[in-house]
Parts: structure tokens; sequence; C-alpha cells
């Protein structure tokens, strides 16, 4: 009986220890490949950045071999600043958002706020990549956010429509002085706020996502904190009805991934989306001008009166552009 037990255990035993050597040698499961969610302001396909990110997701999964999946979502991560604090705070992997509405984050683009500094769109991501001074507040913005900067997009970049221009619901602004007393909707940037304080009107800053109803509800009379792409996207012709075309400001979105995140990932991986926004970034511009184009016949078939101010009236709109750059460059002595 005692013979038999001990026999029983040996076998028990060497049984066990085949299946943990057969355990060990066995191949280990391979890995599946490391998750990366990219939050959007705008609706998938509407806007030049929206085009940027999700092609940006396209490819970096496929440069990767698999080794990444990085998956787009549009506006169901948050918007603007909302995707900031999420990708500061690594809830979220990569966003955009546009540069004004940075202000509450960082003062890198306070300089760049500035009304009427560049021509156009094209010109202010020149002089981020490649003017000291540019290269600089790109610095600054990653240190403040804690993140890496992919790629720096635009909604309007070298077309016809370029920068950041005026929509109001009830009356067409042709000078300055039509502005007066009405209820702006601006972005959070000290600039845009001392600039329609300058052209007497009353500056409200109003998150993206809640300007439609803003609008439709008479919260606001207009709008100076979007260019015309994005304000086609979430239809803003049938809630405010003229249009006037100064591109008094000019926003860039830069795409940037939480430092941290990227820092994780494998040097073959961060080749894959530093390799994926160089692709994209030629692209990006015509996407820009397409996007502008079809707005703009958008605007105008929804009955929408673009207005191009005269050579005079222009003059009125440029008036206060120092008075502006000197109260700005006072109130932020030091940092600009």
């Amino acid at each position: 009986m005692g013979t038999m037990f001990t026999n029983r255990r040996y076998l028990v035993f060497t049984a066990l220890v085949c299946a943990l050597v057969l355990f060990a040698a066995a191949p280990a499961k391979a890995a599946g490949p490391v998750v990366l969610r990219a939050g959007a302001s705008d609706p998938e396909g509407t806007t030049a950045p929206a085009l940027s990110i999700g092609k940006l997701c396209e490819l970096a999964t496929k440069l990767s071999n698999g080794a990444l999946n990085v998956q787009p979502f549009y506006q169901s991560l948050g918007i603007e600043q909302q995707l900031a604090s999420a990708v500061k705070a690594g809830t979220v992997d990569i966003g955009f958002t546009a540069t004004p509405n940075l202000a509450p984050f960082t003062d890198a683009y306070l300089q760049f706020d500035l009304p009427f500094l560049f021509k156009n769109d094209k010109v202010y991501i020149d002089i981020l990549e490649n003017h000291p001074a540019g290269k600089k507040a790109l610095a600054q913005f990653e240190k403040d956010l804690g993140v890496k900067i992919l790629l720096i997009t635009s909604h309007t970049y070298d077309a016809e429509f370029s920068g950041t221009d005026l929509v109001t619901k009830s009356k067409q602004v042709k000078v300055p002085d039509d502005l007066k007393g009405l209820k702006i909707r601006t972005s959070s940037t000290p600039v845009e706020m001392n600039l329609m304080k300058a052209y007497g009107a009353n500056p409200t800053p109003v998150q993206y996502g809640q300007l439609y109803t803003a609008l439709q509800q008479g919260v606001v009379d207009g709008n100076a904190a979007t260019p015309l792409p994005p304000m086609a996207s979430i239809k803003l012709y049938e809630v405010a009805k003229y249009y006037t075309a100064i591109g008094f400001r000019f926003n860039l979105l830069p795409i940037y991934i939480n430092q941290k995140k990227f820092d994780s990932l494998t040097p073959s991986q961060q080749k894959a989306l530093v390799d994926a926004a160089a692709q994209v970034k030629p692209m990006a511009g015509q996407w820009a001008r397409d996007k502008v184009k079809s707005a703009a016949a958008e605007f105008e078939k929804a009955g929408v009166h673009i207005y191009h101010p005269k050579k005079d009236e222009m003059a009125k709109w440029l008036s206060v552009r120092e008075r502006v750059w000197k109260e700005i460059a006072e109130a932020y002595k030091g940092k600009l």
C-alpha cells in the first residue's frame, strides 16, 4: 500500500514537472498593438485638421506594422480646451486645439494672437517652424502642457478666406462702428477680447461646442473666433446670415501627443508617428484650400451675404491694431 502510494505521488510529481517544462518552453503569446486614442474637435472629414488627424491615425497604424493602433474619435472625447486638458492629464493620447483656445494653459501663442499680424496661416506656420521666436513658442507650449507636437495644421492655410472673420446674426457689419453694443463671441485669448472692446463690441467668450445654440438663443449676436470651414461644419449659416471677410487673426491647430505616452513607445513606434505626420503635412494645406472653397459655397447657398470691405473700410478695421498690440504688451510685460 505504501509503495503504491509512493509511486502514485511520484507519477503526479513527474506529470507536474513535465507540464511546467512544456509551459516554460512554449512561445509567449504575442502582445496586442498599443492603442492610442486621438481626439478631434470637428466632425469627421469636415475640416483640414479633422482630415489630418484621421490620416495621421491611419498612416501611423500602417507604418508601425501593427505595433500601433491609432484610433480617431470625432468630438466624442471632448473639443478644444477639453481636449487640451485631457491630453495634458494623459486620459486622451492625441488631440488638437486652436492656438487662441490654448491661452488658459500657456502664454506661448499670445504674441501670435495679435490682430492683423500675418498675411495668412501659411506664413504663421512658417514663423513657428523656422523663426527663433516661433521655435521658442513651440518649446514653451510643449513644456507647459507636457506634450510633443506631431503636426501643425490650419483651417485656411493660404486660401482666399484666410484667418478668422466675423459673422453676425441680424445685421451686416461693414465697419467697426457696426459692432458697437453687439455681444460678439470670442475665444479665450485676451487678445481677441481686447480687440472686440476696441471696436466697441461686448466680447463674450463661449465654448465652440455651444456656439450654434448661443447664436440661436440670442446669447451672442455674432462670432469672431472661428475660421470659415469649421463654421460650415456646424452649419452656422442657419443661425447667422451676415459674413464679413476681414481676416483679423490667425489660429493654427497643432496636433500633439502626451509626452509621457510618446516616451513610453518604442523607437520604431515613435518613428511611425513622426513619419506619418511628415506625410500628412503636404496634404493638410490643400485640404484647407478645398474646405474653404466648399464652405464658402455652402454659406452662399444658404443665403449668407459674404461682404468684402472696401479699402477705406478696411483701414478702419486696421486702425486699432497698434493700440491693441500695446495694451497686450503692457498687460503681459515680460511674457511677450
